[in-house]
């Protein structure tokens, strides 16, 4: 399965203040948006049948000291996005400080 993590870039106010913040409360705010947020990694890790637990993996991967060596971005938090795409299916998930919320279309900005 291949993945892409997305973090919010730090270009204006607005994207610093939705940093490491709940899924309800950004949309309170005026929702997740693609175009603030960059591609900071991809790459590939075996699959496993349910979504959460391969999202529980990736976040204990990129949290832990075995990171990979050319990962330029921030510990795996809270308002990061992983794309997991899985025979040209993909799917967009928001890390919430109590597990992951999938994205939709028009969340996402993919309408």
């Amino acid at each position: 399965m291949e993945y892409e993590i997305y973090q919010l870039k730090e270009d204006t106010m607005e994207q610093v203040k939705l940093r490491f913040m709940a899924s309800d409360q950004a949309a309170q705010l005026g929702g997740i948006h693609r175009e603030s947020y960059r591609r900071v990694y991809g790459g590939e890790i075996p699959s496993v049948p349910e979504v959460v637990r391969m999202l529980l993996r990736l976040f204990a991967l990129f949290n832990g000291s075995n990171r990979p060596v050319d990962f330029s971005g921030h510990s795996m938090s809270v308002s990061d996005i992983v794309r997991l795409t899985e025979d040209g299916a993909s799917s967009w998930w928001y890390c919430d400080p109590y597990g992951w919320m999938e994205l939709n279309g028009e969340e996402w900005g993919q309408t």
